[in-house]
C-alpha cells in the first residue's frame, strides 16, 4: 500500500466525520442528541443463514435461463454466527467484477468489516432495469440463506454503468439497502420512486463521459425522494463534499466533487480516485451509527 493511498483512506475518514457530523449553523454535533423517546438504533437482524458454513470466491446463479456470476469476499475472521455488513459491488460497463474488485477499495484495513459481493452482469447493468433489479432481488434472497448479513447493514456501491444501476437500485429498492454510493453515475430509467434511502453521490464536475449534470440530476432526486430542506450543509474533506439532512436523520443525502485521475500521462475524469473507497464506507459507518431521528422530518422541499 503506498503512502499515496493511506494519507487518502485518513484524509477520507476524516471527511465522513465531518460529512455526518455536520449540521446548520447554531446545532451541535451528533452527540447532542433529542431525547431517548424520540431516537432509536437498528439493532442487528440475523439473516436464516447464520450458523451455516460460508463459501467465498466465484459463484454462480441460474436466473431466467441465465447463470449469473458473483464474486464473494468473506472479511477477514469472518464468524458464521455473527451478522455482517454486507456491499454489493457493480461494475461499469466495460469493467467486470473481477477488475472492479482490484480498485474499489472496499474492503481496506480502514473498512468494517463486511461482505463484499460483486456480481457480473448480463451485458451490462440497467439496460433492462426491471430484470436486473429482481435479478439482485433473488441475488440477495440467495446470500440471505447462505451468509450471515445484517439485514439492516445492507449496501450498494457502483461504478459508471454500474453507479446508474445503484440509482435505480436508490428509486425503486430503496427499502431494501440502508445507504448507496454511487460514482459517475448516470441518471437511472426508474420511475417513480418509492421509501427512501441515505445516498452519497460523488462525481467529476469534467466527467466527459457522464456529465456532472446527470450526476447533480440524481443527486436532486435523492433529496426530492428522502424529503430533504434544499438548502446543504458544507464539508470539508479530501473531496468537495455538501451534505443535505440534518444530523440525526436516517437518510441524508451527500454529493462530493472528485477529482481527475490520471490515464498513462493524460488527465482522466471518469475514474475511481484514491480515497473513493474509504469515503463510501466511511459513510456507510456514520449511516450505521447515527442516532435514527423517529418523530422529525423536514418538509417536503
Amino acid at each position: 500500500m503506498t503512502s499515496l493511498l493511506r494519507a487518502g483512506r485518513l484524509a477520507a475518514f476524516a471527511c465522513l466525520l465531518a460529512v455526518a457530523a455536520c449540521a446548520a449553523p447554531g446545532n451541535g454535533p451528533r452527540s447532542a442528541a433529542p431525547a431517548a423517546s424520540t431516537v432509536a438504533q437498528l439493532p442487528p437482524l440475523p439473516t436464516s443463514g447464520c450458523g451455516l458454513p460460508a463459501a467465498e470466491g466465484r459463484q454462480t446463479l441460474k436466473f431466467q435461463g441465465a447463470s449469473w456470476r458473483y464474486i464473494v469476499d468473506l472479511p477477514p475472521g469472518y464468524d458464521k454466527s455473527v451478522p455482517t455488513r454486507l456491499i454489493l459491488a457493480f461494475h461499469g460497463r466495460t469493467g467486470t467484477a473481477e477488475k472492479v474488485r482490484t480498485y474499489f477499495d472496499l474492503e481496506g484495513p480502514a473498512a468494517r468489516p463486511a461482505i463484499v459481493v460483486y456480481p457480473q452482469a448480463q451485458g451490462g447493468w440497467g439496460g433492462r432495469a426491471d430484470r436486473d433489479m429482481a435479478y439482485v432481488d433473488t441475488l440477495l434472497a440467495r446470500l440471505k440463506a447462505t451468509l450471515c448479513v445484517d439485514q439492516n447493514q445492507i449496501f450498494a456501491a457502483g461504478h459508471s454503468m454500474g453507479g446508474s444501476f445503484v440509482n435505480d437500485l436508490s428509486c425503486g429498492r430503496a427499502g431494501v439497502f440502508r445507504a448507496t454510493a454511487v460514482v459517475a453515475g448516470g441518471i437511472g430509467s426508474v420511475r417513480p420512486c418509492r421509501g427512501q434511502v441515505a445516498a452519497i453521490l460523488l462525481h467529476n464536475p469534467k466527467d466527459n463521459m457522464v456529465p456532472y449534470s446527470q450526476g447533480i440530476a440524481e443527486r436532486d432526486k435523492r433529496i426530492a425522494q428522502n424529503r430533504l430542506a434544499a438548502t446543504p450543509v458544507d464539508a470539508s474533506a479530501t473531496f468537495r463534499c455538501k451534505r443535505w439532512g440534518k444530523a440525526d436523520i436516517a437518510d441524508p443525502v451527500v454529493f462530493c466533487d472528485l477529482p481527475s485521475t490520471m490515464n498513462g500521462r493524460r488527465p482522466y475524469s471518469h475514474g475511481w480516485p484514491d480515497g473513493t473507497g474509504p469515503t463510501i464506507t466511511g459513510f456507510f459507518d456514520r449511516i450505521t451509527d447515527q442516532r435514527i431521528q423517529l418523530t422529525e422530518r423536514p418538509p417536503a422541499p
